[in-house]
């Protein structure tokens, strides 16, 4: 293995962690009881993007050589802040789910904005669709963070949606 593969193992162990606690969410679809629209939605989206995330994470390995420790700091700050979001958006096991969700929604709402903002951290040679994808999710997730209206995060799926068929013939390199 080469410097970079060793440095890239933080990073991917955090969304690993993050993955974990996102899976172990799962069950709660087969609830009735523990059943809401937006958290099962979220949860999906949360999912893909920590699976998405670590994708991409192979063009970024190479970069991780010779790279300064604070610069290695300012790569690690991404799946930091998304291991925040999971942990926080997951409720404890015998929390109700949509109290959980409306409570702690501009919490996890305004963590998952910084998260999704910190990608430009990164140069990816993004399409300039995406890099206006990102602003809009951006401004959209905190909207959605500071009014807790649920119609605004249905909205945030659909673009989810359509961010997700953009990047989706995405290769990796």
């Amino acid at each position: 293995m080469v410097a970079s593969e060793y440095l890239a193992f933080l990073p991917l162990l955090l969304y690993g962690i993050a993955l974990a606690d996102l899976f172990s969410q799962w069950k709660r679809f087969f609830n009735p009881k523990k059943i809401f629209l937006p958290y099962v939605l979220l949860t999906i989206i949360l999912t893909e993007t920590a699976l998405y995330n670590v994708f991409i994470y192979a063009e970024l390995i190479d970069e991780l050589a010779g790279l300064s420790y604070f610069s290695y700091l300012l790569y690690l700050i991404p799946p930091f802040l998304f291991m925040l979001t999971a942990n926080i958006f997951t409720p404890d096991k015998d929390s109700e789910t949509e109290e959980y969700f409306m409570r702690q929604m501009p919490v996890f709402l305004s963590l998952l904005a910084l998260f999704v903002a910190s990608h430009f951290f990164y140069d990816f040679d993004e399409k300039i669709s995406s890099l206006a994808g990102r602003i809009i999710a951006i401004l959209f997730i905190l909207l959605t963070a500071i009014t807790r209206k649920v119609w605004l995060f249905y909205i945030l799926v659909a673009i989810w949606l359509l961010l997700l068929f953009l990047k989706g013939g995405m290769i990796s390199t």
